[in-house]
Parts: structure tokens; sequence; C-alpha cells
């Protein structure tokens, strides 16, 4: 049986230890989004989406007041 888990409504990743980073090193990293894609969230002030490749765990926040996107790199060891 699967379980699910439910994210509360202002539910924010856990993404300590990270660095902000350009989009096109963001991109470079990330490789194919269809392979590294692994996660999704979003809550009335933001969304994400969370990326795992080359042993670096990545994470795309979009504010939706400001209209900003930003990106982060994480070392899964971290």
């Amino acid at each position: 049986m699967k379980t699910e888990t439910i994210k509360p409504k202002n539910f924010h990743p856990s993404f300590n230890h990270s660095v902000e980073i350009t989009e096109q090193a963001f991109n470079l990293l990330k490789g194919n989004d269809e392979k590294s894609w692994k996660d999704y969230g979003s809550n009335e002030l933001t969304e994400w989406s969370i990326y795992i490749n080359e042993g670096v765990k990545l994470m795309s926040l979009c504010n939706f007041l400001s209209g900003v996107t930003q990106y982060y790199v994480q070392d899964i060891n971290a």
C-alpha cells in the first residue's frame, strides 16, 4: 500500500547549506529534467522544483509577488 505525505499549506522545502547560482549554471547542472526532476511544491507565495543530478541537489524557486526565479545548488553530502 502506497502512503502519501500531505504537506501543510505553508510548507517550505528544506534547503540548508545551499548556494544561489545563475540560471545558466542551474541548467547545465540539471541536465535532462525528465531524469533529474524529483519533487514540486507550491504555496500562495512561491513554487519550487527539486532536481538531483551528478551528485548535487538543485532547486528553482519562483516568487509570485516579485516575479523573480532564483536557483540554488546543494551538495547531497551537505
